[in-house]
């Protein structure tokens, strides 16, 4: 049987304004001194500021639970976790970003850990409160909502987390992760899963201020049967063996872009290979398959070798968009190798795309398939200097 500690014996009484985060860790350390277990937080509010996880630990939140995030700035710290995400100590992007030297703290943290789950029943909820850090990124961001550096078999399940401050969840270099049914409001990043492996991501739904998904040298990730809303980008990543199978990517966000004040969609894919970082493999076997994608800028974001988008480290090599009905794209998808030879794939598409700008734009690194791409409005794609015209069913190859 389960060993189970329960907050509440531990002091920590719910609906007050009195902070939490010393009684509710005083059951997380007896669980953790017993050999692990769940630590159970009942129904009720609890305002607390950072938590910290270990192995063998599933963090359960019963319905009605709610972790409030503390608008105290001295109620958080980052645990002195040091993270496999290494632009944090690179001059460019620290002035750029306004990085602090404390960047990843957030309300909830594990470290090289194994077994480590928070799990929700319908109606938990974690509220990052949009805390403000005029010292955080970009002037404004407060600490992240849930960060699992190096954990080893993780799952997130059944809550809903809102208002992150900055990244809702950071999981950098963890390995055989699952997360399903959780779902994300408003707040900055998803999932960013910065240097991670072999994850699963089922049934979650994500209405973003940023981007859905991020992250680079992802290996193996399933995105599936997911709903994806943002306001900045769906996904942008790069990495190996990177599928999203049905799902729905739609905008404009329901929540806004924090830092523009904007709800459109920026783009469904934008490359991520930022130059700061290690980085261990070419990008290649993205796939998006059987998906809706409609309202947003663009549907691909590639020029590669541009440091201002984070596309200046390895190169992608393949991407596929296959059995997928697109429309509502406003401008010129960009997909551009740049002297590094790529394979773009669009099979059993249907595109309407009712614009007056060219729906693609390639360059000569770039092979473009086609196979039963059918275009529902007459669309150019350019290819080099030459114009095309599409229209009706599409079998080709462009080299």
């Amino acid at each position: 049987m389960e060993n189970i500690f329960c907050v509440t014996e531990y002091g920590a009484s719910s609906n007050n304004e009195k902070i939490k985060t010393k009684a509710i860790q005083r059951a997380i350390d007896a669980c953790r001194d017993f050999g692990g277990g769940r630590v159970t937080i009942p129904s009720g509010k609890y305002l607390v500021g950072s938590l910290r996880l270990y192995s063998n630990i599933t963090l359960y939140l019963e319905s009605g639970a709610y972790l409030l995030g503390s608008q105290r700035l001295e109620d958080y710290q980052d645990f002195n976790v040091p993270t496999s995400i290494k632009y944090l100590h690179n001059d460019f992007y620290i002035k750029s970003w306004n990085l602090p030297a404390y960047y990843f703290y957030a309300m909830i943290t594990a470290f090289k850990a194994e077994n480590v789950a928070i799990i929700g029943e319908p109606g938990s909820v974690i509220d990052g409160a949009d805390v403000f850090d005029p010292n955080g990124e970009e002037k404004f961001r407060g600490p992240m909502g849930i960060i699992m550096s190096g954990v080893k078999n993780l799952k997130l399940a059944g809550y809903t987390f809102q208002n992150s401050a900055n990244w809702s969840h950071t999981l950098d270099g963890c390995e055989d992760v699952e997360i399903e049914r959780v779902t994300l409001k408003a707040g900055h990043d998803g999932f960013n899963l910065h240097h991670s492996e072999n994850i699963i991501v089922s049934d979650c739904c994500l209405e973003t201020g940023d981007d859905c998904f991020a992250g680079y040298d992802i290996h193996n990730l399933l995105v599936k049967r997911c709903w994806l809303n943002t306001a900045c980008n769906s996904m942008r990543i790069g990495g190996v063996n990177l599928i999203f199978n049905d799902c729905t990517f739609l905008g404009p966000g329901v929540y806004p872009h924090l830092s523009e004040a904007t709800h459109y969609t920026h783009a469904i894919f934008k490359f991520y290979s930022i130059d700061a970082d290690d980085i261990t493999e070419n990008a290649e076997n993205i796939t998006i398959n059987n998906c809706i994608i409609d309202d947003a800028d663009r549907l691909f974001f590639y020029d590669y070798g541009k440091k201002e988008l984070m596309q200046n480290h390895v190169p992608l090599r393949s991407l596929t968009l296959s059995n997928a009905r697109v429309s509502g794209i406003r401008h010129t998808s960009p997909f551009l190798g740049n002297g590094e030879n790529c394979i773009l794939t669009l099979e059993n598409v249907t595109i309407n795309h009712a614009s007056e700008e060219a729906f693609l734009k390639i360059d000569e690194s770039i092979k473009l398939v086609l196979k039963n791409v059918i275009f529902e409005l007459p669309t150019k794609i350019i290819v080099g200097n030459t114009s095309l015209l599409f229209s009706k069913q599409v079998n080709l190859e462009i080299e």
